[in-house]
């Protein structure tokens, strides 16, 4: 296992699910930052569940980025990743990635018609939609782990 430079594997279809999951991520954090978008409300009674409500979607975020990167450069510049340890992570990116958009989307569900809502129902879906792009990537990745 010695260092290669394969950019061959962008074309493969766990290297292209790795493109798609990093940029949904980073449109999620643009919609973020640029409309100042919140889990949760200021309305909460708890503010101790705000800030958790909080770091949770911030880490679902994060993760995303955490967990892609590092593979994304493991297929291009090693020639074989761990199958079983990739689905683990794809996995739980998933669930994260579920946990922040559906707290997202209860947030800004009946918020009205307002630009800023409309921005924030749009990065819980792309969260939502990133947990299917992991959930299809943890399915390949144990095709690919039964089949070696």
């Amino acid at each position: 296992m010695g260092l290669t430079f394969n950019i061959k594997a962008l074309c493969t279809l766990s290297g292209a699910l790795k493109l798609v999951e990093i940029c949904l991520a980073f449109i999620c954090i643009a919609l973020l930052r640029h409309y100042d978008l919140h889990f949760g409300s200021a309305s909460w009674t708890d503010s101790q569940s705000l800030a958790d409500r909080k770091l949770v979607g911030i880490i679902a975020i994060g993760s995303s980025i955490l967990i892609s990167f590092p593979l994304l450069v493991g297929y291009i510049f090693f020639a074989h990743s761990s199958n079983l340890l990739e689905v683990l992570f794809c996995f739980t990116a998933c669930v994260m990635n579920v946990a922040g958009g559906a707290l997202a989307i209860e947030n800004y569900q009946d918020g009205g018609d307002s630009e800023h809502v409309k921005a924030g129902m749009a990065m819980g879906s792309m969260m939502v939609i990133n947990a299917l792009v992991y959930l299809i990537d943890a399915g390949t990745g144990t095709i690919a782990n039964r089949n070696l």
